[in-house]
C-alpha cells in the first residue's frame, strides 16, 4: 500500500446527484425483485430470467458507484455496460442450471457462482478504470485501485450496517414509550430497500471523497502486515523444514490440502502487501533476505497441495469441491512459480519482478473467474463426467454410485442423469429407479460406516450376542452417515471394533456396547432391550472427557479393565475412558476426540 497515490491518478469528486440516482434505481430494482421471489411472481420460478436480473440489478450499479466521475462519464458507463452485459449473460447460463427450479438444491450452485462473479467484477473494475480515465494501467496504478475499491465498499457497507442499526434502535425507543409507527414503517421492504441502497450510495460518495483517508488507511494495513509476514513465512519454512522428520501424515486429517492452500495464500497476500509494487524495501537486507528464501519454497508448499489433492481426486474422482481447488492451486503456483524465478534471476532485486508476475495473473483470475461460470468450463458437467467413469470402469457398482452427491451438488447436469437412469431402468429395476429418485444417502460414506462384524473382537471373547444387536447398531449408523467422521472403506484396515456387554440402564438385563475407534477418535453405540421383548434399541456414546496426552487409545480399549459409572443411566470405563450417552452431541457431533494422536 503506497504512502502516496501516483498523480496521474488524480483527485476528482464524484458526481454526488447521479450516485444517489443510481443508489435509489438499484433500491427500487432489488425491492421488485425481493417481492417477486416473495410471492412467486414472474420472474421468480423462472431461474433464467431471474439470475441475470438479480445480477444485472447488483452489478451495474454497484460498479458504476465505485468509478463513476464526472470527468470521463461516457467512457466508464459504457465500460460498466459491457461487462454488466457479460455476467448477465453467464448469470442466465447460470440460471438454466438452476432450472427447473425445485429439482435439486442450489446451495452448491450460486456458493461458487456468487464469489466468482464477485472476483470477476473487482478485477475487471480495477482493469477498466484507467481505461476509463485515459491512463496507463501501470501496476503501481492497479495496486492503489485494488485498495481503494475494496476499501471504499468495505467502509460503506459497514456504514449502512451502523445507519440500520441506529434505525433499529430508533424504532425501539418509540415502541418504549408507546409509538409504534417507526417499528412497523422500517420494517417494511418498500422503505428499507430504497432507503438502504440510498445509504449505500451515499457512503460510497462520502469515502470516496475521502480518497486520502482511504490511502492512508491502506498504508496502515501495509504496516501491520510488514509485522505479521516474517511471522508467516517462518511458518512455512519450519513446516517445509519439518517434514523429512515427520512423514506426509497431514492428509490423514482430510483437511491438509486446504490448510496448505491457506498457508500460501496467506504468504502470498503478505508478500504483496508488503513489497507492493518492489521499488523499495520495507526491511533490512538481512531480513530481507532471510524472507525471500522462505518465498523461494512456495513451489514446495504448492507440490505438496498438489499431492494431498491427487489423492483425495484418485480414492474419489474429481468434484465442484475440487475442481475449484485445483483451480486455486493452479493459481498459487504460477504466482509462487513467478516469484521463484524472479528470485533466482534478481537475488535482492526480486520484488521488482511482483509487478510482471500480478499484472498476467490477474487477467488470468479473472477470465478463469468468467469461464468458469460459463459452459467452456463447466466444473459440474466435469465432476459428474469423472465420478460415470468410474461406474463405467467398475470400480464403483450402480448401486453403490452416489446418488445423493449427483442430486446436492451437480445441478441441472446431475439432474439430467439421474433423470436418464429413472426412465432407464423404471421397468428394468423399478427398485433401483427408486433409490435413484429418492437420493436421501450417500453409499460413498455408508460403506465407510458399516461395521465388518467379522472384525469386531468380542470382550471377553466368551461373550454371547443375542440375534438384532447387530442390526440395532447398523440400523443406528445408517441413520448416522452424515453427522460424523468415518474413515472411507479404503482406510478399513485402521478402524477397530469391540463388542462388550454392559447393563449400562441398570434394569437387570445385560446390554451390549459396540465401541469405535479411528486413530484417537472414539465412539460407542449402546444397544439396550428396553422392555425384554428383544426388541433392541441402540444410542450413540461418546468420551465426557479428554484423555491424558500420550494415551494409547487402543491398548486401553482392547486390554482396559470394564466396570460402569454410576448415573441416571449409567456410563462405561474401559481404563481411564468413560464413554456416556450425551444429548448435547446427538447426531451432530458423534465423533470425540480423546487423546492426542500417536502414529
Amino acid at each position: 500500500m503506497p504512502a502516496a497515490p501516483p498523480k496521474a491518478l488524480g483527485l476528482p469528486d464524484p458526481p454526488r446527484l447521479l450516485m444517489l440516482g443510481l443508489a435509489l434505481a438499484q433500491g427500487l430494482a432489488l425491492l421488485w425483485l425481493w417481492r417477486a421471489e416473495a410471492g412467486g411472481d414472474w420472474p421468480s420460478q423462472t431461474p433464467s430470467a431471474s439470475f441475470p436480473l438479480w445480477t444485472l440489478a447488483v452489478v451495474w450499479p454497484g460498479m458504476a458507484l465505485l468509478c463513476v466521475d464526472s470527468t470521463n462519464l461516457a467512457r466508464t458507463l459504457t465500460m460498466v455496460s459491457v461487462f454488466s452485459a457479460m455476467v448477465t449473460l453467464l448469470a442466465a447460463y447460470i440460471g438454466w442450471q438452476a432450472s427447473p427450479l425445485g429439482a435439486f438444491p442450489l446451495s452448491s450452485l450460486l456458493s461458487y457462482a456468487i464469489p466468482s462473479l464477485v472476483v470477476a467484477s473487482f478485477m475487471a473494475l480495477m482493469y477498466l478504470q484507467p481505461w476509463a480515465a485515459r491512463l496507463r494501467a501501470a501496476y503501481d496504478v492497479l495496486f492503489v485501485l485494488s485498495w481503494r475499491n475494496f476499501l471504499v465498499l468495505t467502509l460503506a457497507v459497514l456504514a449502512t450496517v451502523i445507519f440500520l442499526a441506529v434505525t433499529g434502535l430508533w424504532a425501539l425507543l418509540f415502541s418504549a414509550i408507546g409509538i409504534e409507527f417507526f417499528e412497523e414503517l422500517f420494517s417494511k421492504d418498500w422503505f428499507l430497500f430504497p432507503v438502504l441502497a440510498v445509504a449505500l450510495g451515499f457512503s460510497i460518495h462520502v469515502f470516496r471523497r475521502l480518497v486520502r483517508l482511504i490511502d492512508g488507511i491502506a498504508g496502515l494495513l501495509g504496516g501491520l502486515w510488514r509485522l505479521l509476514l516474517p511471522l508467516a513465512v517462518v511458518v512455512q519454512t519450519l513446516f517445509v523444514a519439518a517434514l523429512p522428520f515427520t512423514g506426509l501424515a497431514l492428509w490423514e486429517s482430510g483437511f491438509g490440502t486446504l490448510w496448505l492452500l491457506f498457508l500460501q495464500g496467506l504468504v502470498l497476500f503478505g508478500v504483496n502487501a508488503v513489497y507492493q509494487s518492489g521499488s523499495d524495501l520495507p526491511y533490512p537486507i538481512v531480513v530481507h533476505r532471510l524472507l525471500y528464501v522462505g518465498v523461494a519454497l512456495l513451489p514446495v508448499i504448492t507440490i505438496l497441495a498438489a499431492y494431498g489433492l491427487y489423492l483425495r481426486i484418485d480414492q474419489h474422482g474429481w468434484s465442484v469441491d475440487r475442481c475449484w481447488g485445483a483451480t486455486v492451486l493452479a493459481f498459487f503456483g504460477l504466482f509462487s512459480a513467478g516469484y521463484a524465478w524472479h528470485i533466482a534471476r534478481r537475488r535482492d532485486s526480486w520484488p521488482v519482478g511482483l509487478a510482471s508476475v500480478n499484472r498476467v495473473m490477474g487477467w488470468v483470475i479473472l477470465a478463469v473467474a468468467l469461464l468458469a461460470n460459463s459452459p467452456l468450463l463447466d466444473f459440474r458437467s466435469i465432476s459428474l463426467a469423472s465420478q460415470w467413469a468410474r461406474v463405467e470402469s467398475g470400480e464403483v457398482a450402480l448401486r453403490d454410485f452416489d446418488f445423493y452427491f449427483v442430486k446436492r451438488e451437480l445441478a441441472r447436469p446431475g439432474w439430467l442423469k439421474m433423470r436418464e437412469l429413472i426412465e432407464k431402468y423404471e421397468t428394468a429395476d423399478p427398485g433401483l429407479a427408486q433409490a435413484i429418485r429418492e437420493a436421501k444417502q450417500s453409499p460413498q460414506f455408508v460403506s465407510g460406516l458399516k461395521v465388518d462384524w467379522a472384525r469386531v473382537r468380542p470382550r471377553p471373547e466368551s461373550l454371547e450376542v443375542p440375534p438384532g444387536v447387530q442390526e440395532a447398531a447398523s440400523d443406528l449408523l445408517d441413520g448416522a452417515w452424515a453427522h460424523g467422521y468415518w474413515p472411507s472403506q479404503k482406510d478399513a484396515d485402521k478402524r477397530r471394533a469391540w463388542l462388550t456387554g454392559a447393563d449400562l440402564d441398570a434394569d437387570g438385563r445385560q446390554d451390549y456396547v459396540l465401541i469405535q475407534a479411528y486413530g484417537n477418535y472414539v465412539r460407542g453405540i449402546h444397544v439396550y432391550d428396553e422392555d425384554g421383548t428383544g426388541a433392541w434399541r441402540s444410542a450413540l456414546l461418546a468420551p465426557r472427557d479428554k484423555l491424558p496426552p500420550g494415551t494409547d487409545v487402543l491398548a486401553m480399549l482392547r486390554d482396559g479393565e470394564i466396570l460402569t459409572e454410576e448415573r441416571t443411566v449409567r456410563d462405561l470405563r474401559i481404563g481411564d475412558l468413560v464413554l456416556g450417552e450425551q444429548p448435547a452431541y446427538g447426531l451432530s457431533e458423534p465423533w470425540v476426540a480423546v487423546g492426542t494422536r500417536e502414529d
